[in-house]
């Protein structure tokens, strides 16, 4: 796993992942009243800039990148402390070993006004709180090359985030995507792409793959991976590419997984993840707002 740190702890680089997310209780924090995300040329707050302020400073010297920008992209209240807010920001970092190149990495920190915390942890069951408030997902995420199933102009939108080599998914996303096509006038489904490279290091060539058939013109690719749940504990490219397709009846080659197409591609799902701050699969979001259920879609479906 690739970081860097910071005083502030900010930097988990996009391609970090942790493992596969076990059934999440509710989140215990009500999100309802949620900001704005705040834009360049925005008018800031005084207590936006006394935050902005502050983190710069405290990442502002480091021997492994300079500090480009600060931005605060969304805020909510924390209603479960009064007084208190959550501000999720994007910071740009200068990567000083890649001549500058601009890496934006994503962290949430908290405030009342006049006191900053990095995080706030219930002394009975030592959860997090800050673990427990993610942003909301904007608009720009439902995008028709990302959609899977469904009408694009449906009510219901759904975007998840999943790794076709985590167990809990291979559980969990064919029973969501059979729902889905047996009502595509209801929802709108849309998938991306998050390998756990982990705990599950074959990910990658396995997801480049799909991407792959996907370009050929092959239909319904996720669900036949998901069904024949591929797995195979390699970092071995080749080793992984010839497992999935000996399971798949296929024949793809190195140089079509790796092709500029399936890596921007890649390397996109990755960034979009990385700004929602996912760190486990599957993630759900059910018209913009995390379904730490991930039943909801049952609800609109009128499924028991």
């Amino acid at each position: 796993m690739t970081q860097l740190m910071s005083k502030l702890l900010i930097a988990v680089l996009l391609s970090s992942v942790t493992a596969c997310a076990k059934s999440e209780k509710k989140d215990e924090v009500s999100q309802s009243k949620t900001e704005k995300t705040t834009q360049k040329g925005s008018t800031l707050s005084k207590v936006d800039k006394h935050l902005i302020d502050y983190v710069k400073r405290a990442i502002s010297v480091n021997k492994d990148f300079t500090l480009s920008d600060v931005r605060i992209r969304q805020k909510k209240e924390v209603q479960k402390i009064p007084g208190w807010s959550i501000y999720f920001l994007d910071i740009d970092l200068a990567i000083k070993a890649k001549n500058g190149e601009i890496m934006t990495v994503h962290d949430k920190i908290f405030t009342n006004g006049k006191f900053i915390s990095r995080d706030f942890v219930n002394i009975v069951n030592k959860a997090s709180l800050k673990d427990k408030i993610v942003p909301d997902m904007d608009n720009s995420f439902y995008r028709k090359d990302h959609l899977l199933y469904g009408d694009f102009n449906a009510k219901d939108k759904i975007v998840i985030f999943s790794d076709p080599i985590c167990p809990f998914c291979q559980s969990y996303v064919p029973k969501l995507l059979k729902a889905v096509r047996k009502n595509p006038s209801k929802i709108a489904l849309f998938y991306y792409h998050f390998p756990l490279t982990m705990i599950h290091p074959e990910a990658p060539t396995t997801i480049k793959a799909i991407m792959a058939l996907e370009k050929k013109g092959v239909k319904d690719v996720l669900v036949k991976v998901y069904e024949k749940k591929i797995e195979i504990e390699t970092k071995d490219e080749q080793k992984a590419l010839d497992f999935f397709n000996e399971k798949m009846g296929t024949k793809l080659t190195l140089k079509d997984i790796n092709a500029q197409d399936i890596l921007r591609e890649y390397s996109e799902d990755l960034e979009l993840a990385g700004k929602m701050m996912i760190n486990g699969t599957p993630t759900v979001y059910v018209n913009g707002k995390k379904d730490f259920s991930r039943n909801k879609y049952k609800t609109i479906l009128g499924i028991k």
